[in-house]
């Protein structure tokens, strides 16, 4: 056989180069293979593309990746999952989702194709940056990317409801507890509002929510997560009315009152259950000596001791709360219990009895006598018999008959305290040229706390010499005449 290259020969030979071109058109004719893609698995039969592999989201939010999927092999089902060192870190929430269902396999016939969505949700607190999640379907595999543009670490985040009825009425006054799922614990308490929505801020976690009013069912809805910065919507919820049930408002569960007046609560109850219910209204540990009455506002003077009421009917009533004559200065608890074909419903009133302040104004007598123009004195007693503290600035004012002279010592008293007495003079002077007769003079205490008048008569009379003048003329006078008649009755 001859060698294309014989030894010691020079030059080129024919048969090497032809040789080699036809190696290189065998080359040129044979598929070159393609450059190495990093972003999804080579050399399977399992091939996954995304027109938009890289998202950019803020923290909380959630990134749609929509996976196109071709199986170029036999049929079989495809087991879906990912990796992500990142997502485990930052508390993410990953899944495959066809339409409202979330999927873990995929089953394509031979050269058969489908679009599925990777939802990547993630935390509020994740930092900004960038972060990858390495996506399997069967032995095919697809990187995609998250950008995090704001974080919202340390922010609240805010929850929507709404309540309505089975009419789709809007139930205002509902009560939503939040119940921490990480450790049960109810962490805070809202009501919705007329229009019965509820909007308010939560710190972020899981919680499941508690929604109830009285007169409805309770229900309980699950798995609500509230992320930082992130409105969180919880949809529309119904409660259902309970059989039996009512609503008990008192306008002023707390009144003040003095030991001498019986305080008087407005009352009224409302029948919010589906039945028409009879309510039974009693009381338990009352005060020692305190009674309590119940009457129909629409009939006064009424004593009941149960009231019935129409579903969806309000009737209106007033609580009477009868001290003991003696009472004491003090607050005293009121407890009433209005019973429902159902349950029970305590209610607690409150009576605050304050004290009373009370001045009385006391003297030996109420009428004097006094000659003309003679001075008239006596005393008057100032007595502080109410029970709510002292009398301050206690004075004491004179009203007397023009011409008459009037004045009290002491004028004004500092202070008279509970049960104490103080005592002022009263020194009068009648004009010496007035007619004798019957006189009134006023006297008025004041004080800070209270005031009180009184009236006193005093009695003007003439001189005792004047007197004796008009007896001695009066026989001088009888004298004469029974001397003038002996004179002249001899003639």
């Amino acid at each position: 056989m001859t060698s294309l290259f014989p030894r010691g020969r020079t030059g080129t030979n024919p048969l090497f180069i032809l040789a080699l071109l036809t190696c290189a058109a065998i080359l040129i004719l044979l598929p070159q293979p393609a450059a190495a893609d990093l972003t999804k698995s080579p050399d399977t039969y399992v091939v996954i593309s995304c027109d938009l592999p890289g998202q950019i989201i803020e923290a909380g939010e959630t990134a749609k990746f929509q996976l196109n999927v071709v199986n170029y092999g036999q049929e079989n089902n495809k087991k879906l999952w990912y990796e992500s060192f990142d997502s485990a870190k930052n508390d993410w929430e990953i899944r495959f989702m066809e339409g409202d269902i979330e999927i873990n396999k995929l089953s394509l016939p031979p050269n058969g194709s489908k679009t599925i969505i990777l939802e990547v949700e993630t935390s509020s607190d994740t930092p900004v940056g960038e972060y990858a999640v390495r996506v399997h379907i069967g032995d095919g595999w697809y990187w995609a990317y998250v950008t995090i543009s704001d974080t919202h670490k340390g922010e609240k985040g805010t929850l929507k409801l709404s309540i309505v009825d089975k009419d789709g009425e809007k139930i205002k006054g509902a009560k939503v507890a939040f119940v921490r799922d990480a450790d049960h614990v109810t962490v805070d308490q809202v009501m919705s509002s007329a229009d019965g929505k509820v909007a308010t801020d939560v710190e972020p976690g899981r919680y499941t929510l508690k929604i109830g009013r009285d007169g409805y069912k309770e229900i309980e809805k699950k798995d609500i997560r509230i992320k930082g910065g992130i409105t969180t919507d919880a949809g529309t919820v119904m409660l259902e009315k309970s059989l039996f049930a009512a609503e008990i408002t008192i306008n002023s569960p707390v009144l003040t009152t003095t030991s001498d007046k019986k305080p008087r609560f407005d009352l009224a109850i409302k029948n919010i259950g589906k039945s028409d219910d009879t309510f039974r209204l009693s009381t338990e540990n009352l005060p020692p000596g305190w009674y309590v009455r119940f009457e129909a506002k629409a009939v006064p003077g009424t004593d009941i001791t149960e009231i019935y009421v129409k579903s969806g009917e309000e009737k209106a009533l007033v609580v009477e709360a009868i001290p003991p004559h003696d009472v004491a200065v003090g607050d005293y608890r009121i407890p009433l219990v209005i019973d429902s074909s159902a349950e029970a419903y305590p209610e607690n009133l409150t009576a605050k009895i304050k004290g009373t302040y009370d001045l009385r104004v006391y003297a030996e007598k109420y009428q004097y006598p006094v000659n003309k123009g003679d001075p008239l004195t006596f005393s008057i007693k100032l007595t502080n018999a109410g029970n709510a503290g002292p009398l301050t600035n206690v004075k004491t004012v004179v009203s007397a008959p023009d011409g008459w002279s009037a004045e009290i010592t002491p004028e004004i008293i500092a202070g008279i305290a509970d049960g104490e007495s103080a005592t002022v003079n009263l020194r009068i002077v009648p004009p010496g040229n007035i007619v004798a007769s019957e006189y009134k003079i006023s006297v008025k205490v004041t004080s800070d706390q209270t005031e009180k008048s009184d009236d006193f008569r005093v009695v003007v009379k003439e001189q005792s010499m004047v007197a004796v003048f008009g007896v001695l003329l009066l026989a001088l006078i009888a004298g004469g005449v029974y001397y003038m008649f002996r004179k002249y009755s001899r003639r």
